[in-house]
């Protein structure tokens, strides 16, 4: 059991550390941007729009990620859970 524990903390380092990277790529972007005119063209997300999709979408690797989590104990025998799944949006 303390194999599985390694492994997940480890697993879990490795998505800090790349939710991180995504930050600093994105950082790298809006600086190499700003510059460019912000009007905005017909039909172009709003930078508010943006960061409410990029939560929603981030909500739903989380709520995938819960469901896929108690499936596999499920599967391995262990106590049956009931959760509410979030409809893709």
């Amino acid at each position: 059991m303390p194999e599985y524990q390694t492994n997940v903390t480890d697993l879990q380092k490795q998505f800090l550390a790349a939710i991180q990277k995504v930050g600093e790529v994105q950082a790298k972007l809006i600086e190499a941007v700003r510059d460019v005119p912000a009007t905005l063209e017909s039909g172009q997300l709003t930078p508010a729009e943006l960061v409410a999709r990029s939560f929603d979408f981030a909500t739903q690797v989380l709520d995938t990620q819960r469901d896929m989590t108690l499936r596999l104990i499920n599967a391995a025998g262990g106590a049956s859970t009931k959760t509410k799944s979030k409809q893709a949006a």
